[in-house]
């Protein structure tokens, strides 16, 4: 009897094998894998710079590149490794491969949104690597006023923009996540059936979308008054740049949950995997993820404590 012919299994890898069936995908876990290969070179470009201050550090002399390079190379290093691969990383990748797929979902509940975000990903760092390769950023990843708005001669405006951007990518796919976890549960995953991995990850979502959108304000702000003069942040025409930290650390310090938060979520499934039990405690753990996101909000003004701000408002942000 003949073998019978074997046909191979179509899964999201082979079921289309040309450029443009992964561009125009709606996959997640295709999706997942185009920010895995943007992330990753956003990495190795941050890390590029990395090494190069390491180098300029090697020797007391400090004798590689100049003064205004050296700045530059920090803030480029410190744009490309938190906005283009922390704060992504694990939610654009683990998160759009995994969600749906452990909550018992087909899909994440806007495919098409879910790409769009890769391209708006994509759209943003273009922007900001325009910034890089013609003539770099000088003023730290934080964009303090108001240098970056009035003193720095380096290109703040492309790489605001670019930041700006890429802000409605995180806000998408933090959307796409809410909608997903609450609505297309399977049947019987009730919240407290849930894994770990995403609790954490609804967690971070809250904070990708409610505070998202005060950092991109805030550096089109920075590029607006570049540009046009405004008083918003510069002392000398009425701004203040202490409102500018302010709004900055209102986002800043919640974005240390959104790159800690799903790794915590990681780490919880790698230990139950691996002791073969379940997670102690699953209940708190899982509030406790909740807790962070809430309070990340709450804390920002411990960044500031020689800013300027009120002894009282350093008291407050003291014993939080």
């Amino acid at each position: 009897m003949a073998n019978p012919v074997l046909h191979p299994v179509r899964h999201y890898l082979n079921t289309g094998l040309g450029v443009g069936s992964w561009l125009l995908t709606r996959d997640h876990k295709r999706i997942a894998l185009l920010y895995l290969a943007a992330v990753t070179f956003f990495f190795f470009v941050g890390g590029a710079f990395a090494v190069l201050i390491r180098l300029e550090l090697a020797t007391p002399a400090g004798d590689m590149v100049g003064d205004d390079t050296y700045n530059k190379l920090f803030t480029m290093h410190g744009v490309m490794m938190v906005f283009f691969f922390l704060i992504p990383a694990i939610p654009a990748v683990l998160g759009n491969f995994l969600v749906p797929l452990m909550i018992g979902a087909k899909d994440l509940a806007f495919p098409k949104l879910n790409l769009l975000s890769w391209y708006i990903f994509m759209a943003g760092a273009t922007f900001t690597m325009y910034a890089v390769v013609t003539g770099g950023l000088d003023t730290g990843w934080t964009f303090y006023t108001p240098y970056s708005t009035v003193s720095s001669n380096t290109n703040v405006i492309s790489a605001a923009v670019g930041i700006f951007v890429t802000g409605f990518s995180s806000i998408l796919t933090g959307l796409n996540f809410i909608v997903t976890i609450h609505r297309m549960r399977a049947p019987g995953m009730t919240w407290f059936r849930l894994p770990l991995f995403i609790w954490s990850h609804y967690a971070a979502s809250l904070i990708m979308v409610l505070g998202t959108p005060v950092i991109a304000i805030t550096l089109l702000l920075v590029a607006a008054e570049r540009l046009f003069h405004f008083g918003i942040f510069d002392p000398a025409v009425g701004g203040d740049p202490v409102l500018f930290q302010h709004l900055f650390w209102f986002y800043s310090h919640p974005a240390v949950y959104i790159m800690i938060l799903p790794a915590m979520g990681v780490v919880s499934e790698l230990i139950a995997a691996f002791c073969r039990k379940q997670i102690f405690g699953y209940t708190f753990v899982a509030f406790a993820s909740l807790g962070i996101a809430v309070l990340g909000f709450l804390v920002w003004g411990h960044h500031m404590f020689v800013a300027g701000q009120s002894v009282y408002a350093a008291l407050i942000f003291g014993h939080q």
